[in-house]
């Protein structure tokens, strides 16, 4: 499985864009968008981006707790399929109702081809984690893994 989009939506919901391999060897696409809130750790995975956003943007540090990170899109590229990723995030405003819309510049984790990159180019190695963590809880909540909905489960009726 591998994702093309990541998306957190208003209300908290998910969305989410992405393949697998079918028995041919190519890529079958699926997407979701859900309303089950999700586990801590992917909103937590979200708010860990901003940092990056800033960097990515060149943005001041001092911005950082502005930034709220909308989704992520991502790419794969050459013959090794080098992950690539755009990070889309709000900025609040100050004088304004509705935030400033962001997106980073596409950038590779690594190098498409055998030709020298200069590394400023690529995405840095925490980004890159920050990104493999999203996905991985992406992928628990794309089997089902939700927050807790209830404390207690009701109990079962008996057949009459």
């Amino acid at each position: 499985m591998r994702f093309r989009k990541i998306k957190l939506l208003k209300g908290e919901r998910i969305s989410a864009v992405y393949e697998k391999k079918n028995q041919a060897g190519t890529w079958d696409e699926y997407s979701f968008n859900c309303a089950d809130r999700a586990l801590p750790e992917l909103y937590i995975a979200f708010e860990a981006l901003a940092q990056h956003v800033i960097e990515l943007c060149e943005l001041p540090v001092t911005y950082t707790e502005r930034i709220k990170v909308k989704g992520v899109s991502f790419s794969y590229g050459g013959d090794a399929e080098v992950m690539g990723a755009t990070i889309s995030a709000e900025m609040e405003l100050d004088y304004s109702n509705c935030g400033l819309n962001l997106n980073t510049p596409h950038k590779p984790s690594a190098p498409y081809s055998d030709a020298e990159v200069d590394g400023e180019c690529l995405l840095s190695d925490d980004c890159i984690e920050a990104l493999d963590n999203l996905v991985v809880q992406t992928e628990a909540y794309a089997r089902g893994e939700r927050a807790q909905l209830a404390l207690f489960e009701p109990p079962e009726r008996e057949a009459v």
